[in-house]
């Protein structure tokens, strides 16, 4: 699998520059007594508040409040506020962030981790499949290698999100053919630029903060983003063509730098770990009614739905993908495949 290395110099530097912010100390411990917090964690989103995985993040920290009797506090800065999600990752790694919820697709391109695998387009059949393989034995496994592929996070659980689907400003698209040429925001992940490449797209790689302007200003000519997303942004604003095409299901993960998690008592992990389990039933339980509801909304706002009948030509789009990413998982992606 293709992976980038981490540019240690920069992280290290933007770790050292983040340390002397009063407001953006990590992980520290309460000097006063009472019912001040001992510990408190920073935890990062780049989605707003009524985000669903926004949500879930927040129930995760109202979970470790409750579980350690306030001795533990997460902070949940959203939208954004502590950065963008490249410096996200590398804060992590650093130990300068404690924790974040990053996406498989992101995490694929850090280091040649078997979470990457779990972005590869048109992997999972259905809602239903993506979690017989996120709570089984493949999930465990993937979780597992985390912590040792030299990631320095640890995964505490899986999220959904959704599947990622095309929002486009000007015309709708009904086939792959009507991708050719069109401009497509990327985050900064290889595998998600080939994967838009292999539609005929060509992915323009920018910061998640910036699609609106981009697609309102039209720099580009669309983007893609999970229905809660393009709902929650508002990008349906000034892109109300969305086509649903799935190319991915990459399941989020609710991560802990590893420097944070070694600084924690086995008590204090088990209590993360048990609040991340809560988390995740809570999302769940709840993405599915999110998307509905999204739905429900967008057709409200007369945004245009295309959905795909045959995706044929888009799953055939991707074998170079596979040849290309697979390296030495693809084991991995039959067993995710023979999941029933």
């Amino acid at each position: 699998m293709k992976y980038r290395k981490i540019k240690v110099i920069c992280a290290a530097i933007m770790g050292i520059m983040i340390s002397l912010l009063p407001a953006c100390n990590t992980f520290h411990l309460e000097q006063e007594t009472g019912s001040e917090p001992e510990i408190i964690l920073r935890y990062a989103e780049v989605n707003p508040s009524d985000h669903i995985i926004t949500m879930t993040g927040k129930y995760f920290a109202d979970q470790v409040k409750e579980l350690s009797n306030g001795r533990i506090e997460i902070e949940v800065y959203d939208a954004g506020k502590l950065g963008n999600d490249a410096q996200y990752y590398e804060q992590l790694q650093i130990g300068a962030l404690d924790m974040y919820r990053g996406n498989a697709i992101a995490l694929e391109s850090i280091s040649d981790m078997k979470v990457g695998i779990t972005a590869m387009p048109y992997l999972f059949r259905n809602t239903e499949h993506f979690w017989k393989v996120c709570d089984g034995e493949i999930g465990d496994e993937i979780l597992a290698d985390m912590q040792t592929s030299g990631s320095h996070m640890v995964g505490l659980c899986f999220l959904d999100e959704g599947a990622r689907n095309i929002m486009t400003v000007d015309k709708p698209v009904r086939s792959i053919k009507d991708l050719q040429g069109l401009k497509i925001r990327s985050m900064e992940d290889d595998l998600l630029c080939d994967v838009l490449r292999a539609t005929g797209a060509e992915p323009v790689v920018m910061d998640y903060a910036d699609v609106y302007s981009a697609l309102q200003s039209g720099a580009v000519d669309g983007a893609e983003n999970p229905v809660c997303s393009y709902y929650s942004n508002k990008f349906y604003k000034v892109a109300p063509y969305y086509t649903i095409d799935a190319h991915t299901h990459s399941p989020s993960v609710i991560l802990i730098s590893e420097l944070t998690w070694k600084n924690l008592s086995p008590e204090d992990r088990q209590i993360l770990q048990t609040a991340a389990t809560r988390a995740k039933k809570y999302n769940k339980d709840a993405i599915e009614n999110a998307e509905a509801e999204a739905y429900q909304k967008l057709e409200d706002e007369n945004v245009t739905i295309i959905r795909l009948e045959d995706k044929s030509e888009w799953q055939e789009a991707m074998d170079e993908i596979y040849k290309s990413y697979a390296g030495s998982h693809y084991d991995l992606i039959e067993k995710i495949r023979s999941v029933e």
